[in-house]
């Protein structure tokens, strides 16, 4: 009886093991997924900013099937990409809607060297002959710190909508949407390439990093060939 008594014992404390095992991937798995979302909205919106599309980011015909590790009756994640960006955040929609505005400017002002994406995600001013005209200086200076207000009211209003989101915070989503905008660089721009990390990574084992070759170093500013 002892035996038996133990036998069922061993079993059931593997069964409990194995269980909280699979209980932890799954959690991963949807921790991985909704962060995946963050960034598939961050290109999105960008793609906003950038007139490339006329709306801001929406749901997919599968978000609303999606649930929770616990079943359909428990939604621990509720992510802001279960719905539009506007119509869940007109903060983010008016923000989304200066940053557009301000497009071409900033990128006229890239090309000429004048400002440059840092791997913060906000903008920095770079030595430029712009910038030997004091008007022309202040002009630009206002247009970078307007930017970059936006951009950190932005990001904070990206992690307070997902802050469901284990990790999830105003750095991480900082940290997204400088690789999404570091990827989005063109030809003759100027860029900080993320420190040593994944992200570094990314751009190292990309077409970018082989583009930049030997000055594919982290945290480095580089001009995009």
């Amino acid at each position: 009886m002892k035996k038996i008594v133990c036998f069922l014992f061993g079993i059931g404390l593997l069964l409990s093991i194995n269980c909280v095992l699979q209980t932890r991937h799954t959690i991963e798995a949807h921790i991985t997924l909704d962060i995946r979302h963050v960034q598939e909205q961050a290109g999105s919106l960008l793609d906003y900013v950038e007139k490339k599309t006329d709306e801001l980011p929406v749901k997919s015909e599968n978000d609303s099937n999606k649930t929770s590790w616990l079943g359909s009756d428990f939604h621990l994640f509720t992510p802001a990409y279960a719905e539009a960006l506007a119509t869940v955040s007109p903060l983010a929609k008016e923000i989304a809607d200066r940053m557009r505005e301000r497009f071409e400017q900033i990128e006229q002002l890239k090309n000429l060297g004048c400002l440059a994406e840092n791997n913060r995600g906000y903008l920095e001013l770079k030595e430029c002959d712009a910038l030997k005209e004091a008007e022309k200086k202040n002009e630009i200076q206002r247009l970078l710190s307007d930017e970059n207000k936006d951009r950190k009211a932005l990001y904070k209003e990206i992690a307070n909508l997902n802050k469901n989101i284990p990790d999830m915070s105003i750095s991480k989503v900082e940290s997204i949407y400088a690789l999404e905008r570091i990827q989005r660089a063109k030809s003759g721009q100027t860029i900080q390439l993320p420190e040593g990390s994944e992200d570094f990574q990314k751009i190292k084992n990309g077409p970018l990093g082989q583009k930049l070759s030997d000055k594919c170093v982290p945290g480095a500013w580089v001009i995009i060939p």
